[in-house]
């Protein structure tokens, strides 16, 4: 195998052989792809601080307009954005006191009581909770299933494990779609079809944002039924077994 600096010495060698036309075509396009693979994180980062920004300044900006409708209209805007994030700020202050998590509780159970409400507001509460660090019902787990095709892997996290009709124990494995992984597909999974990583969710759910670009080179296959909100811890008496590059390898 060439060491780096040869094949780097090479490269040098072909390209100084290559017409003066070619040398400048092949230095301008690989500028241009550098200047394309830097620009592409700062126009997602400026597109996703965009959409927020109008999301936080669409609720509080018709309610400042009649008594601000005089103001230009960039600076209502972030008049309305400061008044949204104050308001997210006291409810979030109001929540950890102890009269504030009863009036939570109370406007839930509420909620809970109207028939099509209940099922929008409870969804919701969980796939945030799921998200969420510090939420009850977060992913227990990142793992590799079969799907959509024998052969093929797919990354899941598993939400809770349910008793099918034969008594057979399955895993509930939600496979997020990619960039987006708020959206996806519940699966139930026999136990046996369910491979366990030591994956921690948080770089589980940065895999499925990036498309794989952050993924793991390495990862390793943990026991069954030791999950938690951080990965899973091996057993004492559990064989390991390492993915290398999508292949299993005991």
């Amino acid at each position: 195998m060439l060491s780096l600096p040869l094949k780097q010495s090479m490269i040098m060698k072909n390209l100084a052989e290559q017409p003066v036309s070619t040398r400048v075509g092949v230095h301008v396009r690989n500028r241009l792809m550098s200047g394309v693979l830097v620009l592409i994180p700062l126009a997602i980062t400026v597109f996703i601080l965009r959409l927020l920004f109008n999301w936080l300044t669409a609720f509080a900006r018709p309610l400042l307009r009649p008594w601000l409708g005089e103001l230009n209209e960039t600076v209502l805007a972030l008049i309305a954005l400061v008044v949204t994030v104050a308001g997210l700020y006291a409810v979030g202050l109001v929540t950890t006191h102890l009269v504030g998590r009863r009036l939570i509780h109370f406007g839930e159970s509420v909620l809970l009581r109207l028939p099509i409400v209940k099922t929008v507001y409870s969804a919701s509460k969980q796939v945030v909770d799921a998200f969420s660090a510090t939420g009850k019902n977060s992913f227990e787990a990142v793992v590799m299933v079969e799907y959509p095709r024998r052969g093929a892997y797919t990354i899941g996290f598993v939400t809770g494990t349910v008793i099918g009709p034969d008594a057979q124990k399955l895993y509930a494995v939600f496979v997020a779609t990619t960039p987006n992984p708020t959206s996806g597909f519940l699966i139930l999974f026999p136990e046996e079809d369910v491979c366990f990583t030591d994956i921690p969710v948080e770089d589980g759910i940065k895999m499925i944002v990036s498309g794989g670009m952050l993924a793991p080179k390495r990862f390793g296959r943990r026991a069954r039924g030791q999950a938690g909100a951080d990965g899973l811890q091996q057993g004492a008496d559990a064989p390991e077994q390492r993915v290398v590059e999508g292949e299993r390898v005991e």
